[in-house]
């Protein structure tokens, strides 16, 4: 990288205009720098064992995806397509970009973080620049769609890159998702995760709007739609953010019947996202507040319902609910631009009527899902099933922990009751160990784990169960989590009575909790 600095970027000429182009950008720059660094690495920060690598790698993945930027998407707006010299000219329009696809690349680390080495991290992010330069180019410059907040080629682009990289990292591997007792927050966590929340919503106009202004000496030619281009960008998205931060509070205990700090930290800023698209057109001050409303309204409903009905049925472990925050309100964003377009004036948009500016929104959406799903997918396969570097997969114990990766820090153990969970899960019904849902009892805890097998084996002899991780019909025994209720030795037995032949077997917690089932009281376990 520093040979490609050295030999193909030079700073752009600009003479007289040098401290016009400061003026014009350096502020928003700044407020999206904030954003990147500060808000998207203290919104991770809610994992009670993973706030230095949500900060931290933050940090990293970031400063190495705005330095590939400068080379891949300069090269690609300066040299590939319009040939405008030899050598890739920094300005801060550039760094603006930049900044924008390290921002994709945050959102594509929120569905992975935990699941996912630095090493593998990084490959993965790096890999996705060159994929979100040529989306880029396609969406603004071959399909000329309505984008300027980034809604499709930030957020649609990161949220699904990042959800196809998620399923493909967590493909067979047992409490990959929301079922890991390390995925959970703590009450000082979820403060220093406030603070990112309020970081994103307070700079959301600037990152709307940051590429919006013109140029002064274009300021005699340019329509009023140009004209207006930034102010249009900042009053709706802050309309919008505001509806949403209503809306998340008011379904958020409907649904709850409290205040969820999930949906508080995250659904709060769906406005932003959904507005994105559309933020340059001359809506409506009451349409764009509905647009929030909307937004903040679904994103809370995919919190509490979609991602526990994704990661139970086919295994998309999304650890920050990039698909509820970046990924549905951008299919929302899309949409509002196209559909808000039929109704505006022809300098408002790329195209002469709005009929045709909305398919080319589609086409714009529809393109970027089929490439950041299929180069996700591709990217993470190449970083497990190839393993080039022949990197050490992560044992389960160490998912969503900073024990493996950071000095002084240690990996928590796991409550007896995930033993249990694992040492079932990890047994097939012919009785061979599966070989992608075993988890090594000895590692990262020294003699640790011995000895929690053996408080494993004690619990289910107390509760009048085989020491055997499987029972006799080759079913798991799985348990709820430590210290629920009806539990010997701290594990929580669950039973369901098989209607076809009266058998009590055990299940684990998720299956018990969707079948009603509660824990038998603690007189009655040795019975059954």
């Amino acid at each position: 990288m520093l040979g490609l600095f050295f030999g193909l970027v030079r700073y752009t000429e600009m003479s007289d205009n040098a401290m016009d182009q400061v003026q014009r950008y350096y502020k928003y720059f700044i407020d999206v720098q904030i954003m990147i660094f500060v808000g998207f690495g203290f919104l991770m920060t809610f994992m009670r064992r993973y706030s230095l690598g949500a900060v931290s790698l933050n940090y990293l993945a970031s400063a190495l995806m705005m330095l590939e930027a400068v080379l891949v998407i300069g090269a690609t707006q300066q040299g590939f397509w319009n040939q405008k010299s030899s050598k890739i000219q920094i300005d801060i329009a550039l760094l603006i970009d930049c900044s924008f696809c390290a921002g994709s690349g945050m959102i594509a680390f929120g569905a992975i973080i935990g699941k996912a080495t630095p090493t593998q991290l990084l490959w993965l992010l790096v890999w996705q620049v060159p994929l979100y330069a040529l989306n880029q180019h396609l969406v603004i410059h071959t399909f000329k769609a309505l984008d300027m907040g980034g809604t499709i080629v930030i957020h649609l682009f990161g949220a699904y890159y990042g959800l196809a990289a998620s399923l493909m990292l967590s493909w067979r591997q047992p409490l990959h998702g929301l079922d890991h007792p390390k995925n959970a927050s703590s009450y000082l966590n979820d403060v220093f995760s406030m603070v990112g929340t309020l970081f994103l919503w307070i700079y959301w106009p600037s990152f709307n709007g940051a590429l919006a202004s013109v140029a002064p000496e274009s300021l005699a030619t340019a329509t009023d739609a140009q004209k207006m281009s930034q102010f249009l960008c900042i009053v709706n998205t802050l309309l919008s953010l505001l509806g949403a931060v209503l809306s998340t509070f008011a379904t958020s205990a409907l649904v709850t019947g409290r205040l969820s700090m999930v949906h508080v930290q995250n659904s709060t800023l769906a406005g932003g996202v959904a507005m994105g698209a559309a933020c340059t057109l001359r809506l409506t001050p009451g349409g764009a507040l509905c647009v929030g409303l909307f937004a903040g309204c679904v994103s809370t409903l995919g919190f509490s319902y979609l991602t526990p009905f994704l990661d139970r049925t086919i295994g998309l472990g999304d650890t920050c609910g990039v698909h509820n925050l970046h990924g549905i309100p951008a299919i929302i964003g899309t949409l509002v631009a196209g559909l808000a377009s039929l109704g505006q004036h022809s300098d408002y948009l790329m195209y002469g009527t709005g009929r045709e500016q909305l398919g080319w929104e589609v086409l714009a959406g529809g393109v970027t899902l089929g490439i950041a799903v299929s180069g996700g997918l591709l990217g993470a396969w190449v970083v497990t099933a190839l393993n080039l570097t022949r990197s050490e997969p992560m044992d389960v114990s160490e998912l969503f922990d900073d024990g493996p990766w950071w000095e002084g820090q240690r990996v928590e153990p796991l409550p007896v009751s995930s033993s249990v969970y694992l040492m079932g899960a990890s047994t097939r019904r012919d009785g061979s160990v599966h070989p992608r849902a075993s988890v090594d009892f000895s590692k990262a805890g020294g003699s640790h784990y011995s000895h929690r097998r053996a408080e494993v084996a004690l619990a289910l002899t107390a509760a009048g169960l085989p020491a055997d991780p499987s029972n006799a019909g080759g079913m798991p025994v799985a348990t709820a989590f430590a210290a629920a209720s009806g539990s010997v030795h701290g594990v929580a037995l669950y039973y369901h009575r098989s209607s076809a032949s009266g058998a009590l077997t055990t299940l684990p917690a998720p299956a018990a909790a969707h079948l009603d089932a509660p824990p038998l009281p603690a007189s009655q376990q040795q019975e059954a």
